[in-house]
C-alpha cells in the first residue's frame, strides 16, 4: 500500500452553483442537498477502502475552502483545490501531481453516480496492474471513474467535457496512443430531472451488509464476490480470530474489517455498532444472496410497518433429503415468522438499536433476537432463496444433523440454558 491513490472530484455545497441543471426540478436548496447527500454517500464507501492506507484517499474539490469542507465532512481527509482549468486540465494536474509523488495507481471518481462504489474501485486498482487505463462509463455519454498507472495527457487534451462523446472521445486518444484499456460496465448518473428516479431507485436507504467470520477463507470470496456485482452499500466484517486468510481476503474486497472474541451475536453486534447503514444485514460467510436482494429488500422496508424480515433458503449442494428441508424451513418461515441467521436476516437499524441487539449467548442468539424482534412490528418472508453450504450435513450426515438440530431446539424452548445446550450440540457432532 502507499502507492495508490484515490481521488473523490466534487464541490462544496453552495446553493444556486452545484447541481444547477436539477435547480428547475428541486430549487437551488434542493438541488445542493442532493450533492451533498451524493457526495456523503462516496465518501462513506470511499472510507472503506482507506482502512488500510491512511494515503489513499484525497477529496479535491471547487467552491468553498479546505476549512469548510472540513467542516462539512470532517478531519482525517486531505482536501485540496481543484485549481484552474477546464474539467480535463484539473484531472491531468491531479493524475501528473500524483505520479510525481511516486504514486503507481491513480483513480479520479466523481459522485454523481449512485450505483458507484468500493468494489467498482477495488476492480479497478487490480486492474491497473495489467492494464494502462481503466474507465467506468456512464450512459449519457461520459465517465463516473478514471484510473491511470501513469501520466498520459492525450486523454485530458480537446475533449468536448460534459457531452455525450466523453467516454468515445477518450478511448480514441487512448488507442491513439496505445494504452491497454478495461472498460467497466456503464453505470448511471444523476445530472438532469429525468434521473431523479435513479437517485431514488439506489440511495433510498442505506444498507449495511454484516458477516460474522471465523476460519471462513474458503468461502469468504465467493461471497463478497457475490456481494460486490449487487451491492453499493457498506460491508462489516468481525473476525472471530481467524487463522488462515479470511481477513486478507476481506480487507482486499474493501469491506471494513473488525475483529471480536469469537461468539456470533457478539460478532454481529461489533459489526452493527461501526455500521452507518439505515438496514442492516446478517449474513452468513458462507451464504450467497440473490441477485436481486438489494431491490427486494428495499421494496419490503419501503413499509414503515415492516421491522425485517429474511430469504428462503437453498442449500449447495442440494439433495432429496435437503429439499425437504427447504421446503419445512420455507413452511416455518412463512407460518411462524421464525427464521434462522443462515436465512439472511434484515432488520431497521433503528429498531436493532432499540433491542439492544443480539443477545450474547452460544446457540440460538438468532431465535432469541427475532422472537424480541416480532414485538416490534411485522417481519415479512421474501420467497426467493438465499444459497448456503450444506457443508454440516455432509460432514455429519442429513439425519444427524436434524435430529441433534430438533433437540436443542426443543430444548431451547423448554428453557434449556443454552450454554447447556452448546455443549450437547458439539458433543453429539464430535460423537458422530
Amino acid at each position: 500500500m502507499g502507492r495508490r491513490r484515490l481521488v473523490i472530484f466534487t464541490r462544496y455545497p453552495e446553493p444556486g452553483k452545484v447541481k444547477t441543471r436539477l435547480i428547475s426540478a428541486l430549487g437551488r436548496e434542493g438541488a445542493s442537498d442532493l450533492h451533498k447527500t451524493m457526495t456523503e454517500n462516496t465518501l462513506r464507501w470511499a472510507k472503506s477502502l482507506s482502512r488500510s492506507d491512511s494515503k489513499l484517499l484525497e477529496i479535491h474539490f471547487d467552491g468553498g475552502t479546505s476549512r469548510l469542507m472540513e467542516q462539512w465532512l470532517g478531519g482525517g481527509i486531505s482536501y485540496i483545490p481543484q485549481g484552474h482549468g477546464d474539467l480535463g486540465e484539473r484531472m491531468a494536474r491531479i493524475f501528473q501531481d500524483s505520479f510525481e509523488q511516486k504514486k503507481k495507481q491513480v483513480i479520479i471518481v466523481g459522485t454523481d453516480c449512485p450505483q458507484l462504489n468500493a468494489f467498482h474501485v477495488k476492480i479497478a486498482f487490480d486492474a491497473l496492474g495489467n492494464y494502462d487505463l481503466v474507465l467506468c462509463p456512464t450512459t449519457d455519454g461520459g465517465y463516473c471513474l478514471i484510473g491511470l498507472r501513469r501520466m498520459v495527457p492525450e486523454l485530458f487534451e480537446s475533449i468536448t467535457w460534459g457531452t455525450e462523446t466523453v467516454f468515445r472521445s477518450t478511448l480514441e486518444r487512448a488507442k491513439q496512443q496505445g494504452l491497454s484499456v478495461l472498460t467497466l460496465e456503464p453505470l448511471e448518473d444523476v445530472d438532469i430531472p429525468k434521473d431523479l428516479p435513479l437517485w431514488e431507485k439506489y440511495s433510498f436507504q442505506f444498507l449495511s451488509i454484516i458477516i460474522p467470520t471465523l476460519n471462513e477463507g474458503d468461502n469468504l470470496q465467493r461471497t463478497l464476490e457475490r456481494v460486490g456485482k449487487i451491492h453499493h452499500g457498506e460491508v462489516i466484517i468481525v473476525d472471530g480470530g481467524s487463522k488462515d486468510r479470511t481477513i486478507q481476503i476481506a480487507e482486499n474486497w474493501g469491506a471494513k474489517v473488525f475483529t471480536s472474541t469469537p461468539s456470533r451475536g457478539r460478532q454481529m453486534n461489533v459489526g452493527a455498532s461501526n455500521a452507518s447503514g439505515d438496514i442492516f444485514l446478517f449474513l452468513h460467510a458462507d451464504t450467497l444472496l440473490p441477485d436481486r436482494f438489494l431491490s427486494l429488500v428495499r421494496k419490503v422496508m419501503s413499509e414503515p410497518k415492516i421491522v425485517g424480515g429474511s430469504f428462503a433458503l437453498k442449500f449447495q449442494p442440494s439433495s432429496l433429503p435437503l429439499k425437504y428441508i427447504e421446503e419445512t424451513i420455507r413452511w416455518r418461515t412463512k407460518l411462524f415468522r421464525l427464521p434462522y441467521g443462515d436465512q439472511a436476516i434484515f432488520v431497521r437499524a433503528s429498531v436493532f438499536r432499540q433491542l439492544g441487539g443480539y443477545t450474547d449467548i452460544p446457540l440460538f442468539e438468532d431465535v432469541e433476537f427475532i422472537r424480541r424482534l416480532k414485538r416490534k412490528g411485522r417481519l415479512l418472508f421474501i420467497p426467493v432463496p438465499v444459497v448456503t453450504s450444506s457443508r454440516s450435513y455432509k460432514r455429519y450426515g442429513v439425519s444427524m444433523t436434524t435430529l441433534i438440530n430438533k433437540l436443542v431446539f426443543f430444548g431451547y424452548f423448554l428453557k434449556v440454558s443454552p450454554t447447556r445446550l452448546e455443549k450437547i450440540y458439539y458433543k453429539k457432532k464430535t460423537n458422530k
